[in-house]
């Protein structure tokens, strides 16, 4: 069972059509607040856990690991690009350790880190 954070409550990655869906993985919630801490600023979970009927409302994938409790979209007042690239610092540094096997890429608003399998293709920007 997942435990809240210094600054991240579980409860902030509840999926937000209201049905109650939460099983997100501590790893994620952890990688918030290392974000959190290196950027010295709030940051906003704009998107965690999703149930598969909210995940398809918004446009997520089938199979999203949103729907999985293992990824959440970030955003805070600095932008996107500033999330980004401390994102890209801390894993370099080794601090994002879950990140390893996961993905972190940047969309106009929101930063999304998932701790899902490993992929050929980490760091994306996709506008």
């Amino acid at each position: 069972m997942a435990t809240d954070t210094k600054n991240f409550k579980v409860s902030e990655f509840t999926c937000h059509c209201g049905c109650g869906f939460n099983i997100i993985n501590q790893k994620v919630i952890d990688m918030a607040q290392v974000i959190r801490d290196e950027l010295g600023v709030p940051v906003r979970v704009n998107s965690g856990c999703r149930c598969v009927n909210h995940n398809k409302k918004v446009g997520g994938v089938k199979g999203s690991y949103h729907t999985k409790g293992l990824a959440a979209d970030l955003a805070c007042s600095l932008g996107a690009a500033k999330i980004f690239e401390a994102c890209k610092k801390l894993q370099v540094a080794g601090k994002l350790s879950a990140l390893e096997y996961g993905l972190l890429y940047r969309r106009k608003n929101i930063v999304h880190i998932d701790c899902g399998k490993k992929r050929k293709n980490m760091w994306e920007v996709r506008e």
